[in-house]
């Protein structure tokens, strides 16, 4: 799988070395942008239940934080884009654990990579000269690569203990994106918010911050 996406990357940077950039005239190429993305803690929806998946970790700090954006791009028309951005971050899976029986204890956090993918149009307004202003909507896939393992007590009707039983968590959940944006020449700027009509609280909405370089 590795092997596979690191031949279409270099199977798109060959594509896009091959294009010349022509001013404005952007129509059927691809452009490659990359920068940091800083997302402001998330707002929550006091509403919406917390559920038991949502106690093994700390929703501020999962949800929050430094990432890195790989955002492929491709022109539909001089001003109509269709992109797709590979989002990494080096974040918090699991904070919480149950294995800590004692009145007092410490227990490592559990990081890892966590992937986000965000499909999108984009439509670019002409301003100030050689600048543009642009509107970016769509969806998004958060906390991907963020399974973990947990282990539960199996009890019968009278409450004693016949077995443990095992799964596999995760906090992958679906979302839509919406943000505005100013592009002069080959860098970008922009605020965003990611936001979903409903689901348990570590779902909860965030605003994010960035900027790009096209390369």
């Amino acid at each position: 799988m590795v092997r596979l996406k690191l031949i279409l990357l270099l199977a798109l940077l060959s594509l896009m070395g091959n294009a010349q950039d022509n001013g404005a005239h952007h129509k059927g190429r691809f452009h490659l942008n990359i920068g940091p993305e800083y997302r402001i803690t998330p707002i929550y929806d006091v509403a919406v239940p917390a559920t038991e998946a949502a106690l093994y970790t700390n929703t501020d700090k999962q949800n929050s934080g430094m990432g890195l954006n790989l955002d492929l791009e491709y022109f539909i028309t001089d001003k109509l884009s269709l992109g797709l951005i590979n989002s990494f971050r080096y974040d918090l899976v699991i904070a919480y654990s149950r294995e800590i029986t004692a009145e007092f204890g410490v227990e490592a956090a559990d990081y890892n990579v966590l992937m986000d993918y965000h499909l999108y149009l984009a439509y670019y307004f002409k301003v100030f000269g050689r600048g543009e202003f642009f509107i970016n909507a769509g969806v998004s896939l958060l906390n991907r690569n963020s399974d973990f393992s947990v282990k539960e007590p199996v009890r019968n009707s009278d409450g004693e203990l016949i077995g443990m039983e095992l799964y596999i968590g995760d906090y992958h959940y679906s979302a839509n994106r919406l943000s505005l944006g100013y592009r002069k020449e080959r860098g970008k700027i922009v605020l965003g918010h990611i936001f979903y009509p409903t689901g348990p609280i570590f779902r909860s909405d965030h605003i994010f911050c960035g900027t790009a370089y096209r390369v």
